[in-house]
């Protein structure tokens, strides 16, 4: 009876022992995990590239000359394939109106208003409309003979701080806090890559709503008919008989 007392005590020591080595075990895992998640301030808690290598996004203007001397009545095949470049250009990331400059006080201002007519036409052709484009006229010199037409447009230009920094000992970093090159690739990229850089400004305006379409949608509704559009065959959910 004695000894099994004992045994039971022993057991009873023994599962304490096994008890507290886990807890102390799970005590010094814990303490070293939160060394490292350490708090080092907003911004390192952060931990995001933007305030390390933010992107500027400023205005640029960009600017096509046509020289236009005296005797010339007419664009080129050269002049039209760069207005028609300058316009698809404008469409892709231009912002305000495209606004073309004639010469005033030159010899050639009456060659220029004539060309300012076919370079209107030919940005027609390209695709922008009355309101896209402006016009203007700028004081040139009387001894300047083939001042040019200027087509220019403002647009947005984004760029990331320069990668390189090396400084900071990689090997020995016990507070955990962002490296000098921390995101630097990431913010570039996307300078480079971005469509329109405005976008990192502000959002787009929405289109209008096509009101038509609308309309007939809500009547629909009104009169219980069904609101969405026809099925059509080539919509159809079935699998390709090719690899079969």
């Amino acid at each position: 009876m004695a000894l099994c007392k004992a045994r039971s005590v022993l057991w009873w020591i023994e599962g304490v022992e096994k008890l507290m080595s886990r807890l102390i075990l799970t005590l010094l895992v814990s303490f070293g995990l939160s060394a490292c998640g350490a708090f080092n301030g907003r911004e390192d808690a952060l931990f995001d590239a933007r305030y390390q290598h933010p992107i500027s996004v400023d205005p640029q203007v960009v600017t096509l000359q046509m020289d236009v001397p005296k005797d010339k009545v007419a664009l080129s095949l050269a002049d039209k394939a760069a207005i028609d470049a300058f316009a698809r250009s404008y469409k892709s990331r231009g912002h305000g109106t495209l606004t073309i400059a004639a010469p005033s006080g030159s010899p050639n201002e009456a060659a220029a208003v004539s060309i300012v007519a076919e370079t209107r036409a030919a940005l027609a052709d390209a695709g922008l409309n009355g309101s896209e484009v402006g016009y203007a006229a700028y004081r040139a010199s009387s001894a300047n003979s083939s001042a040019p037409v200027i087509l220019t447009y403002r647009r947005y230009v984004a760029s990331a701080s320069p990668c390189g920094n090396w400084s900071k000992d990689y090997a020995f970093a016990p507070n955990n806090a962002r490296t000098p090159n921390f995101g630097c690739a990431t913010q570039n990229n996307l300078a480079a890559i971005v469509a329109d850089p405005a976008d990192l400004i502000g959002p787009r305006e929405w289109d209008p709503a096509y009101a038509p379409r609308r309309d007939e949608v809500v009547e629909k509704y009104r009169t219980g008919e069904v609101t969405e559009a026809a099925e059509s065959g080539n919509a159809s959910g079935s699998v390709s008989e090719v690899a079969e």
